[in-house]
């Protein structure tokens, strides 16, 4: 979210002066400057408008931009359209890099092991993401990986497929207890924890092949690019991902991988806390035949995982990680295997494993579309 430290006062009085009054609320439809459509927002709460007059010496061109996009007051606070975030087709400035090993997928020592709520510092990569629903209505509706500082991953049905009416709006990142906002760890009260992260979301890219088929979601994967660089604490980390061709090869099959988050999917949300859970990697071949009887069939570029009762990603969150702990070069860090796409309707059934999006079969489509 953007703060504006530093802004000069009297640039600020120049933007408001200028400004004409509209009567919007909060969180109103708009059109920006530029015709763009748009929410009704805080200065602070807007990137683009935030960007402009944190920079300053504005353009003829820019205060006229900010003038047009100005929307009323809101508790003393101006506010302005801010534009929706883009669905991109593809990629236009310099590729962003990825985090190595002792930077991404740091793991916290003296883990509760066989249980299902975590500590606050477990996974540290998992990120909630909200919506913007109709009658000024938010919710967290999907799960997400936080890959570095601007970039979370998510599954592609997280925005194809949530209603019309809904609006990608923020990520938060740093959650633990979803029912409060100063978090204190399940297992020692007193162990609290720094408030989560909300940022804006400025843009989303579905993989261009992404396609539903028989209940089956087939390029099940999503990027999310977030309006400011997150700022990384001991609750906030990127995960790994397998960039090297050995990584890629690490196996999945008859490995113990977990699924984290807060049981949320596009439609349901369960639990307060952030989740594990434990679960096996299945052969493809053998996962294929377990889904035979629906017409659904398991490609190359899905994982499957579970299939032992009472236990599934349902526990996660749709969009939210698979994730493997190895070791590279004598470091532990923990990779990103997969991406919660799908499951039976009724989760956790006994030999029906949970499908994931294979994360190694995705890297070249990650790499060639982050930017910097």
């Amino acid at each position: 979210m953007v703060i504006l430290r530093g802004l000069s006062p009297t640039l600020l009085t120049l933007f408001w002066l200028a400004a004409t009054s509209h009567a919007a609320s909060l969180f109103d439809s708009c059109t920006d400057g530029a015709g763009v459509r748009g929410v009704c927002l805080a200065v602070r709460d807007c990137d683009t408008a935030g960007a402009m007059l944190r920079r300053g010496n504005l353009s003829n061109q820019e205060r006229e931009y900010l003038k047009k996009s100005e929307c009323g007051m809101n508790a003393g606070a101006r506010m302005v359209c801010c534009p929706l975030p883009r669905s991109l087709k593809a990629r236009f400035a310099a590729p962003a890099t990825l985090p190595p090993v002792g930077v991404c997928g740091k793991d916290t020592s003296d883990r509760i092991v066989g249980g299902e709520i975590t500590k606050p510092d477990d996974f540290p990569w998992l990120a909630r993401i909200q919506y913007f629903k109709p009658n000024r209505r938010f919710g967290f509706h999907c799960g997400g990986v936080l890959i570095n500082e601007r970039y979370v991953l998510t599954a592609a049905h997280c925005i194809h497929s949530v209603p019309s009416s809904w609006t990608l709006y923020k990520v938060r990142l740093g959650e633990y207890d979803t029912q409060t906002d100063n978090d204190c760890n399940y297992y020692e009260p007193e162990d609290c924890i720094e408030p989560h992260q909300d940022v804006l979301i400025a843009s989303y890219y579905i993989h261009e092949d992404y396609f539903q088929e028989n209940g089956a979601d087939y390029n099940d994967i999503a990027l999310i690019r977030l309006a400011l660089p997150v700022t990384y604490t001991a609750f906030i980390q990127p995960i790994c991902l397998p960039v090297t061709e050995d990584q890629k090869r690490l196996p999945t099959e008859g490995s113990r991988m977990m699924v984290a988050g807060w049981g949320q999917t596009e439609t349901k949300s369960a639990s307060q806390y952030k989740m594990f859970l434990e679960v096996p990697g299945w052969a493809n071949d053998k996962c294929r035949d377990a889904f035979s009887s629906v017409s659904v069939d398991i490609i190359e570029t899905q994982l499957c995982a579970g299939g032992e009762a009472g236990k599934d990603s349902c526990r996660g969150d749709s969009g939210g990680p698979l994730m493997k702990l190895e070791r590279i070069a004598g470091k532990p860090a923990w990779f990103l295997k997969g991406i919660v796409s799908f499951g039976t309707e009724k989760c956790g059934t006994e030999d029906v494993p949970g499908v994931y999006s294979r994360i190694s079969k995705y890297m070249d489509w990650v790499l060639e579309n982050i930017e910097e």
